[in-house]
């Protein structure tokens, strides 16, 4: 019953308001990120800062089309996505020993990580719950 009240929203709410909050820091910092990098790109701009790019900005926008389709499995899948390249991110800049991007580590797993984390809770829980009514 208590998983029952975690999920509920009200009538034909597609997420809770602090949902949204997951939503804007996922597309703000990693949109700011990537076209920063684009607009200003490091000395040694090569394919594999074109892929992380590409790869960023591709996120943002199945993010963006899975609150447009207001598909709770969608944006499961795509925060799942972000998810694994950030964790995969944050461990090549210690063991590539990427001195320089060490610091944005602790803001990437505070802001990106952690609240996409709960936000699939909430959206598993969800999926679930939609999967028993029908």
């Amino acid at each position: 019953m208590q998983e029952e009240s975690i999920v509920n929203t009200p009538s034909g709410q597609f997420l809770p308001k602090w949902f949204w909050i997951i939503i804007g820091l996922q597309i703000i910092i990693v949109s700011v990120f990537a076209l920063s990098t684009l607009f200003n790109p490091p000395p040694d701009f090569n394919y594999t800062t074109m892929a992380y790019i590409t790869r960023n900005l591709t996120a943002v926008l199945a993010v963006i089309l899975a609150v447009w389709l207001r598909s709770h499995a969608a944006l499961f899948v795509a925060l799942a996505a972000r998810v694994v390249t950030d964790i995969v991110d944050a461990t090549t800049v210690f063991t590539m020993n990427a001195t320089y991007l060490k610091s944005a580590v602790p803001m990437v797993v505070a802001l990106l990580i952690i609240p996409a984390l709960v936000g699939m809770v909430f959206l598993w829980r969800r999926i679930k719950q939609e999967k028993r009514r029908s």
